[in-house]
């Protein structure tokens, strides 16, 4: 169910799940909690990540499967994404 005062035009799924994140040109990965999802985007905490790339990759299987990721809104340790094709 969308809020009121939110602007998203797709409800998104309220989950708790661990995911890793990937970014280029570094190596190892960071771990993170995936708070919300849709098949558009997806809304991550992130812990002790004072910066982050724009585009980067997310995944829910330790890798088997990859989402290409673009920053879209940060509030503190909490990071809007876009999924890209």
């Amino acid at each position: 169910m969308i809020g009121m005062n939110d602007r998203r035009s797709i409800g998104r799924t309220k989950i708790s799940k661990g995911a890793l994140l990937f970014f280029s040109g570094q190596t190892g990965v960071r771990s993170c909690g995936v708070a919300d999802i849709t098949n558009v985007g997806a809304g991550i905490r992130t812990q002790d990540l004072p910066v982050l790339p724009l585009n980067f990759e997310l995944s829910f299987d330790n890798f088997r499967t990859v989402r290409k990721c673009r920053l879209i809104r940060r509030d503190g340790d909490f990071v809007g994404v876009a999924f890209e094709n």
